[in-house]
């Protein structure tokens, strides 16, 4: 998870010319905080082994730790804090879906939020997490272990995203359609009732009605027309999973073969690669 994400930052910094400086700034700082620990990192960042101008066969290949996970973990907030205090910026982390993390993801999340800058009076780290409730058994204990203000010396914020009320969907039906409220509001009551305001079901079904025709344009009137009772026959699934198990299955079979492909390479692949698969 976080592998893919300084991967992805690596590969940026080593393309654009105009951060060279940047790049030799963030080798000598990473030198001289981790030293030949920074192998350990390099093996599984291939970018940051350019970063730092080490060659395949110099890399140590240490692999006598009794522990591994506990140093990768480390090593990882070690490397956090050496870039928060190297670049102006603050370092910022997202991750999305956190219900569905590894106990270990959580754990390297947790260190980071303990050792590995925020701690620091020098560090600037930023770490926004997102999950949904009810989805597994262990959400409530992972905001505990998350956000324990008592452990982490940190402001944290928990900010609760509830689905729509009736009113706020009819506002975001109109403002997007054009029309007033009132010319909107058997749509959005329609809209409301099927996705119960899930802003996810209710983007998506305004997606889909535009694309079935039935959320079209009328030159004449000079605005946007629907079938109220055609509208009131689209089906929705009752979950989020269900929902991106049948817009994968509309996809034609070119297309699927190409994301089972793509899947075996993790969450992103180069441009050039893609194309291959034409």
């Amino acid at each position: 998870m976080f592998l893919n994400l300084l991967k992805a930052e690596f590969a940026i910094l080593l393309q654009n010319c105009e951060l060279a400086p940047s790049k030799q700034k963030l080798a000598h700082q990473i030198n001289h905080v981790l030293g030949r620990e920074a192998h350990h990192l390099a093996k599984l960042i291939p970018n940051l082994a350019s970063i730092l101008g080490l060659e395949s066969n110099s890399i140590i290949h240490d692999e006598g730790c009794t522990n591994a996970q506990r140093r990768l973990q480390y090593l990882l907030c070690r490397f956090v804090e050496v870039i928060s205090s190297t670049f102006a910026a603050t370092v910022t982390l997202c991750l999305d879906d956190l219900q569905w993390a590894d106990s270990a993801s959580i754990a390297a999340v947790n260190q980071l939020l303990l050792i590995g800058g925020i701690a620091s009076q020098h560090a600037k780290f930023f770490f926004l997490g997102c999950y949904r409730e009810g989805e597994t058994d262990k959400c409530d204990s992972l905001w505990k272990t998350l956000c324990n203000n008592d452990l982490v010396n940190a402001r944290s914020t928990d900010v609760k995203l509830d689905c729509m009320d009736e009113e706020t969907l009819t506002t975001m039906v109109s403002e997007t359609l054009c029309l007033l409220p009132r010319l909107t509001r058997s749509l959005s009551s329609i809209i409301y009732r099927k996705t119960k305001g899930n802003p996810l079901f209710v983007s998506q079904l305004m997606i889909s009605l535009d694309k079935e025709g039935l959320l079209r344009p009328s030159l004449s009137r000079r605005r946007w027309e629907w079938d109220n009772e055609k509208v009131q026959c689209q089906k929705l699934p009752d979950d989020v999973a269900m929902f991106f198990t049948n817009s994968i299955e509309a996809l034609s079979e070119d297309v699927k073969a190409s994301l089972c492909v793509l899947s075996c390479f993790g969450s992103s692949a180069e441009t050039a690669f893609i194309k291959t698969l034409d």
